[in-house]
């Protein structure tokens, strides 16, 4: 596979939306209850809130930053359909709408704090079979 053949295929369709200009920012895409309020990530397919049990539930875009919540360093290989590299951070960001799973980036891991600022960035992971890019949703470090 040439290097022009390569595509960016992301690890799940419709984690978060794809800017259409070099000035938007993409951001995720979850699930608000207009009933309770309540908020999903990622979205919820069939449409259900878990809190209130209201059908319907609509598309929300999320905040791109929040704070880190809680994280570890993964020093071991995990499954073999894992197609990132070894270490990695991987954690629990709180954004103003709902607590999110992610990797983090962009920095050295000793310098990851709870209570950090980040912000969402889209980033390859890893390649598949095939060679394409696999593209996650990660944070790194606001810098401010």
């Amino acid at each position: 596979m040439t290097a022009s053949d390569k595509k960016q295929v992301p690890v799940r369709v419709g984690l978060w939306t794809t800017p259409s200009s070099p000035d938007e920012k993409p951001q995720l895409i979850g699930s608000r209850c207009p009933a309770c309020g309540e908020v999903y990530f990622p979205k919820r397919e069939k449409g259900v809130c878990v809190h209130c049990q209201h059908r319907g539930l609509e598309d929300c875009k999320l905040s791109r930053r929040g704070k880190i919540y809680s994280f570890s360093v993964i020093m071991q290989q995990p499954t073999q359909f894992f197609v990132g590299k070894v270490p990695y951070a991987y954690g629990i960001i709180a954004l103003p709408e709902v607590r999110v799973l992610a990797h983090f980036t962009g920095c050295d891991f000793k310098d990851l704090r709870i209570g950090m600022p980040v912000e969402l960035v889209i980033e390859k992971l890893g390649e598949d079979e095939q060679g394409n890019e696999v593209m996650a949703h990660k944070f790194t470090p606001v810098k401010e």
